[in-house]
Order: C-alpha cells, then sequence, then structure tokens
C-alpha cells in the first residue's frame, strides 16, 4: 500500500496549483458563472480519468513516448491558452454576453491530452503509487476515478471563485479582463517552454 499522505499531498498540490485546467475555469466562471462552467469541468473529469487509465496500464511505453510528444502538446497548448488570453482582452461587455459561448463538454475533454502538466501528473502520480501496488482493472479504475473527482473539486474551486470574482466586482470588468488575459499568457509562455527563454534573455 502506498503512503497516503504522501499520495494525497501530491494529489493536492498537483491539483490546486494554476494550469490550464483551472486558469480555463477560472476565466469562464468568471464570465459564464459556475453552472455554464460546470459543462467543462464534467469533460474534464473523463479526459483525466482516461489518461489516468492509460498511463496506468502504459507507463513504461509512454515514457518512451512522451519525449517525443511533449514538444508538440506544449506548443498546442500554449497556443490555445494564448487565444483565449487575446479573446479575453478584446472582449467587452456586450460582446461577452452575445457573441461567445463557456468552455464546452468536448474541449474539457480534449485540452487533457495536450496538457503537459496533466500527462506529466498523470506519469508520475502512476509511476509511484498506483501500478508499484495495483494491478486489479477494478482496483486501478477506482483509484483513477479518484483522481478524476479531485480534480474536480479543484477546478470547481477556481471557478466558484471566478464566479465571486463576476458577482462582486462585475464593474471592474475590463481590469480584470486584462489581469486574467496577462495569468494566461504567462500560463502560456510557461506551458510552451518560452518562459525560461525569456527569463535568460532578461538576465
Amino acid at each position: 500500500m502506498p503512503n497516503v499522505f504522501a499520495f494525497l499531498s501530491y494529489i493536492f498540490i498537483m491539483t490546486l496549483t494554476p494550469g490550464p485546467n483551472n486558469m480555463i475555469c477560472l476565466v469562464n466562471g468568471s464570465r459564464f458563472g459556475f453552472r455554464q462552467t460546470f459543462h467543462f469541468i464534467a469533460g474534464l473529469s473523463i479526459g483525466v480519468i482516461v489518461i489516468m487509465l492509460g498511463c496506468s496500464y502504459l507507463n513504461l511505453s509512454l515514457s518512451r513516448f512522451i519525449p517525443s510528444f511533449r514538444p508538440i502538446a506544449e506548443v498546442l497548448g500554449g497556443l490555445y491558452m494564448l487565444y483565449l488570453a487575446v479573446r479575453i482582452l478584446r472582449s467587452e461587455e456586450a460582446i461577452a454576453n452575445t457573441n461567445t459561448h463557456s468552455a464546452t463538454f468536448a474541449m474539457g475533454v480534449g485540452m487533457q491530452f495536450v496538457n503537459v502538466k496533466l500527462l506529466l501528473y498523470a506519469l508520475t502520480v502512476t509511476a509511484n503509487f498506483i501500478t508499484p501496488y495495483y494491478d486489479s482493472f477494478i482496483a486501478v479504475f477506482l483509484i483513477c476515478v479518484f483522481l478524476g473527482c479531485c480534480s474536480v473539486m479543484a477546478a470547481s474551486c477556481w471557478a466558484l471563485f471566478g464566479t465571486a470574482i463576476q458577482r462582486f466586482f462585475g464593474q471592474y470588468r475590463r481590469p480584470l479582463n486584462a489581469g486574467m488575459a496577462l495569468l494566461l499568457l504567462y500560463a502560456a509562455l510557461s506551458i510552451s517552454g518560452m518562459l525560461p527563454r525569456i527569463e535568460l534573455l532578461l538576465k
């Protein structure tokens, strides 16, 4: 049996820290409310469970595959976050209410396959806490469902925080949009691997 405290601590750190899923939930929660954002969160849960199951049963082969896939996933994830940041920065109240839509269930599922943070998290958590101790399908499946539920709870916290921003600070929408766009830009640069290079240039 794995070290439960270490297992839960790792889950807590990896699911609650900022990443593509949490940033999208924050943005959508602030603009559309929790109910609309939950479609994305539901898709996220399915994507997380599928990724966790895949990493549990193909951990060794995926470890060989990730080095060649990681640059592609980084670029795709970074470009998506950059696109979302530009949309938020250019949006206005009227446009946001009529021409834009919350992230969908399908986006929630698909985003997980280009989410480098999730892929690396899945590889490490399955390699260290699941596959060394469990080999039956039921046990692995239940643990993966548990991990998916943890991701849902973390994403929901970020979405609810975004909803609170919408409810209590709606009059400051433009500066909040600018702030969230900057957060997404930072996440995009970090995901794409550009941030360390920019830091080196600034030194």
